[in-house]
This record gives structure tokens, sequence and C-alpha cells, in this order.
């Protein structure tokens, strides 16, 4: 993209990645993403703020040229060092070898493994500061956001944030500027599924990254993926906060049961574990998978004091929603929750353990005994099923 004035001698020259329809393998991304980068023009030096994705280095240099030479950039400040915001560093030390490579100090071992080679660099910490003439960057460490190494930038005399994947929306459009864009409920959509997809898992962090921030005069967010936030950038901070306290305002112990079940035996199991966990002091929660949006399952499995899944055995394996489930439970922290697997199965009913040896890998709490059922429930079975229910539920109610 064509460099954009963000401040007097601010600069965006990142690049527009519209095509791309999958993030990190997993993570679709309806509206493309972008790669920003800036410049920071001081009256002594000049700063790049964060690299692109490596097949966009030529674009990405050539936008950079049009408002500095690039042999004269003195620092490139690497925000988080995955290889979306760090890959076309290698290019840039190649044009320019005397370039300094800002970064944390956990971020040195990552991009010295990125570069391959001798480059110089600057490891700074916490409230360190830069000065480039007019121009200071102040660095705010804030791991875990989402990597270990992440930090922010400050430009104070600005008032920009430069918030690395904090606050960010994979969403290209014409448009620079959240203000500008026509369609705001779409960049909104990509805001709240980045938080979901990305961020989420490092909720406590977010809330600390979202108390230190919240009375710093942000004028401008100046993110690394999506439009730059200058019409309300506190918005989006609130929104965070918002999301990632979720779990203080649960007063209500609840777990979600989600089956899938190809001829409704699974599905009476479930039903009848439900009944158990509400005789044992829970509120269950009913989620036919092949009906039930992903993202409702996600939020309920986040807020949950337990999760049960039922499944039934499809030649021979597990069926592709539950595991498509499991797959999307990465955006989650689920170490140490109770889980538990039922199911009815007709030839072998490998299933169930299938389901339960993933739990445990996913060092999920096995709270309570898998069962499973052949064909039909009886109704002794299903007598099984309400006590299984009302087991968990104690094991729901006494892990904190």
């Amino acid at each position: 993209m064509a460099p954009i004035t963000l401040a007097s001698n601010v600069f965006a020259v990142g690049v527009k990645d519209p095509g791309l329809a999958v993030f990190d393998i997993v993570i679709p991304t309806e509206f493309g993403t972008t790669y920003n980068a800036y410049l920071v023009k001081g009256t002594e030096k000049t700063a790049l703020i964060e690299s692109v994705k490596r097949p966009f280095a030529a674009e990405w240099l050539a936008n950079i040229a049009k408002v500095a030479e690039v042999v004269k950039i003195d620092y490139i400040v690497i925000n988080h060092s995955e290889p979306d915001h760090s890959g076309a560093l290698v290019d840039l030390i190649a044009a320019n070898p005397g370039v300094t490579v800002v970064l944390s100090r956990s971020a040195k071992t990552f991009v010295d493994n990125i570069v391959n080679g001798e480059y110089k660099s600057l490891v700074v910490g916490d409230n360190d500061t830069l000065p480039l003439g007019g121009k200071t960057l102040t660095f705010l460490n804030t791991p875990f956001l989402h990597w270990p190494d992440t930090m922010l930038t400050w430009l104070a005399e600005d008032g920009i944030l430069f918030s690395c994947d904090f606050l960010g929306a994979h969403y290209s459009s014409a448009e620079y500027f959240d203000d500008e864009i026509k369609k705001p409920e779409d960049h909104w959509r990509a805001f709240e599924f980045y938080y979901g997809t990305i961020m989420r898992p490092f909720r406590e962090h977010v809330l600390k990254a979202a108390l230190r921030l919240k009375d710093m005069p942000i004028r401008m967010v100046a993110t690394s993926h999506g439009p730059i936030l200058r019409k309300d950038p506190k918005k989006f901070l609130a929104r965070y906060e918002e999301r990632a306290s979720v779990l203080s305002r649960v007063t209500e112990k609840k777990v979600p049961v989600v089956y899938a079940s190809s001829y409704g035996n699974t599905a009476a199991m479930a039903v009848k574990v439900a009944e158990g966990l509400k005789a044992g002091g829970v509120t269950p929660e009913l989620f036919n998978i092949v009906e039930t949006p992903m993202g409702t399952i996600i939020d309920a499995f986040e807020q949950a004091a337990g999760v049960l899944f039922g499944t039934p055995t499809l030649n021979g394996t597990v069926p592709h929603p539950i595991l498509d489930l499991i797959g999307n439970l990465v955006v989650l922290n689920m170490k140490g929750k109770p889980a538990s697997v039922f199911g009815s199965y007709g030839w072998s009913g490998e299933a169930v353990k299938a389901v339960s040896d993933i739990l445990t890998a996913m060092r999920f709490k096995v709270a309570v005994e898998p069962i499973k059922v052949k064909m039909t429930p009886s109704e002794a079975e299903l007598a099984q099923c309400f006590e299984f229910g009302r087991q968990f539920a104690a094991a729901a109610l006494a892990t904190p």
C-alpha cells in the first residue's frame, strides 16, 4: 500500500494481503489481513516499527523508499518476532547492514534464529526510551500479548501507540483508518473474531495491559493487523477488557454437554447426563454440535466449570464435528478443567477412549470415568448416565 501519514513525520509503510483466506494454518480470515509497519522520522534518527511477512519484502521496502532512504534507517523495532512481523527483517538487513534491531530480551533468541547471521541489536526493557530527535519511542513490556516476547511502542509526542497484535484485526480494505471504513460492522466482527482466536487464551495479560493503558493519552492505535484506530481507540480497549474479565462475572456453575448423534442414542444419553448434572447442583447446557455455531460452544467452554463430550463411533473413529471442536479448543486455556466423555456405539466404540485420551493430552482433568453404551441405551444404562452426570457435577463443584 502507498505510505500514509499518521502524524508529522510518522508514516504507515506496511502492506496489504486481501487474498489471505487462512492465517497461521487454522484461523480463517474472512476479510484478508494487513501486515502493518510504520516509519518515524526524528530530527536525528529514523526508526521503523515492525517488519512484514517475508513474501511481501519487496513491496515493503518499496513503500519505505517513498518516505526515507532504506540505507539511512537507523533502527527497526520488532515488537514481536512472529514471522508475519519479522519475516522481511533479513531483507532489510541485507539492504542496510548498519540498521540496529531493537527488541525485547525474550525476542532476541527468536530473531537470532530468524536472521541466522550477524546483525546489530539493542535489547530494551520496560519503559526504556529511544530518542530520535523530537520523537521519543518508549517500550512497554507486555509479554504474552500474544507471544512471550511481545512489547508495545509508545510515541508520546504524537499520542500514538504501536500496539503489535494487541487490538488488531485480520481485516484488509481500501481504507487505512477505522473511521474511513464503509462497513464498520465488518471491521468490528473481524476485531471480535481476532480477540476470540488470538487473544482469548491470554486474558490475564490482556487485563494487565488494559489497566496500564487505560489512563494514557492515546490519540491513535497503530496496530500490526487491520485498520489504524483513531476514531475512538479507547472503545476497542474497553471491549478487550470487558471480554477478558468475563470469568469474574460468572456466578453460576455451568457444564456444557456437547454431543453428536446419528440415530438419537448418544443424544438420549446426553439428556440423562444433563439431568444428573442438574440433580448434582450445576447448570447443564446441552449443545447438539451440528446445530450450534462453534463460537457459541467455545464461549460456553470458556465460562464452564467443566465440560462433557458425547460422541458416537463412526467407522472406528471420532466423527469430525467432535474433532473440529477439539481442534478449536487451542483458543482456550483448559488446563485442569474437569472433563469426561460418553457415547453410544455399534460395532466397536473406539471414539470414547480416543476423545478421553486427547483430553488427557490437552491437560484436562478427566474427572469421571468415561462410559459407553452399545446401540440403544436401556433404562439401566440411562440411569448410569444420570449417575455419571451427578458425579461429574460433584467434580465440577469441587474445582475452584
